[in-house]
């Protein structure tokens, strides 16, 4: 029988929820794996496209909000179209 969290000595604690985490980790890459390729895509993309955009927006030594351009902007839109048009996520229809 497993032995409960609340007995569990701090080196035994510390390897727990590093297993928990490592099995949470595979699991979210088992269900990222069953995605077509085209909706792993668009999630990369935008994740990508958020990642640029914020580290300079949110930074003041990479220029600020002021320097996010238009064109940043149009690709992070692009790639809401596409996650949107993947997943079905028209709010207009399910909203």
């Amino acid at each position: 029988m497993a032995k409960k969290l609340e007995n569990m000595t701090q080196d035994e604690r510390i390897a727990y929820w590093a297993a928990q985490r490592e099995k949470e980790s595979a699991d979210r890459w088992k269900r990222m794996n069953q995605l077509t390729y085209a909706q792993r895509s668009s999630i990369l993309d935008v994740h990508k496209c958020l990642d640029e955009v914020l580290d300079t927006a949110l930074h003041p030594c990479m220029g600020g909000i002021k320097a996010v351009t238009a064109y940043d902007l149009q690709e992070l839109s692009d790639a809401k179209d596409r996650l949107r048009n993947e997943f079905n996520l028209d709010i207009r229809e399910h909203g």
